[in-house]
């Protein structure tokens, strides 16, 4: 292995897995002292999970790359292009890859034969995060994740606190479709990691079983809607409790930051009819939320929130 290339860390997860918070869990115990990189991959038109990273404090350099996944022909030569110039301009000396949820990266091992990178960076490992209260219920975008967990040299199984019961037969489904890789069982990605000894040091199972993967064809863009709403116009708590219960039914993933009429900020995170909203104070921005589901559009999502916040503005 060329001591100069620079090692690429790979996260990839289904919407709402984790993936935010293990990168987190990264900065927070390896950015000190080292140079940082940071790729991002929002399907949306928008990415607000940098905002996310930057309220941990810590020093890293950002590559945002959305609408689509790195790994779709749509984006991948603009991808490789970018990485290129990135690398060359910032030289950090790790690089952290957040894989759009929706990605499928079956073919990662030779992206990054590319010419243009090849001699540059190498896969020092693939973590995918399972999300264990959901994974069960993916639907039609379950071949996407089971190519994520083929990929993978760690299978991190979250949430384990919200779906302990699914647990074991999420350890016999991922172990059929990936016997070699390790698996961690944790809450909130909470686990023990040290990237600086064996985990950077042999062939990772991408490119150990690339002539095997060589037979799937990779997927195309999802059939899935994107919808991103940005306003300055703030809502009370009661128009935003009505907006989510509304909208939550149809998305397979919401996220993002509200303003709400008293002043405060809210991060909303959503998934399968889950939502939990919380109070932040580092968020300085407008509201900006971004979803993904079947039968929506950028302009009924926004037109029903600004519907219910005019009404329970006018209730009040």
């Amino acid at each position: 292995m060329n001591d100069f290339k620079i090692p690429l860390i790979v996260v990839t997860g289904f919407l709402g897995s984790g993936k935010t918070t293990f990168i987190k869990r990264l900065l927070e115990k390896f950015s000190d002292g080292r140079r940082i990189g940071i790729i991002q991959n929002e399907y949306a038109s928008a990415n607000i999970d940098t905002e996310e990273l930057r309220s941990t404090g810590k020093k890293f350099e950002i590559l945002e790359i959305n609408n689509g996944s790195v790994f779709c022909i749509c984006l991948l030569a603009n991808f490789i292009d970018s990485l290129a110039s990135f690398v060359d301009k910032y030289k950090p000396e790790i690089i952290i890859l957040e894989a759009s949820g929706l990605s499928d990266p079956i073919g990662i091992a030779e992206l990054l034969q590319h010419d243009k990178i090849s001699e540059k960076i190498y896969l020092a490992h693939i973590w995918c995060i399972i999300d264990s209260l959901n994974y069960l219920k993916t639907g039609r975008m379950i071949d996407r994740l089971k190519r994520q967990v083929m990929i993978s040299d760690t299978l991190i199984i979250n949430k384990t606190d919200l779906g302990k019961d699914n647990v074991p037969d999420i350890i016999k489904e991922i172990s059929l479709i990936n016997p070699e890789a390790s698996i961690e069982e944790t809450s909130y990605c909470d686990i023990d990691i040290d990237i600086s000894t064996g985990v950077m040091s042999d062939e990772r199972i991408a490119f150990r079983r690339a002539e095997e993967h060589a037979i799937y064809i990779p997927s195309g863009r999802a059939e899935i809607s994107t919808v991103v709403l940005k306003t300055s116009r703030p809502v009370s708590k009661e128009g935003l409790k009505l907006f989510l219960l509304e909208v939550e039914k149809k998305m397979i993933r919401l996220k993002g930051f509200v303003m709400l009429d008293d002043g405060k900020k809210v991060k909303i995170q959503s998934g399968f009819s889950t939502t939990s909203v919380e109070e932040i104070s580092w968020y300085n921005g407008p509201t900006e939320l971004i979803g993904l589901g079947y039968d929506i559009t950028s302009a009924g999502f926004g037109r029903r929130f600004h519907e219910i916040r005019q009404f329970c503005t006018f209730k009040d």
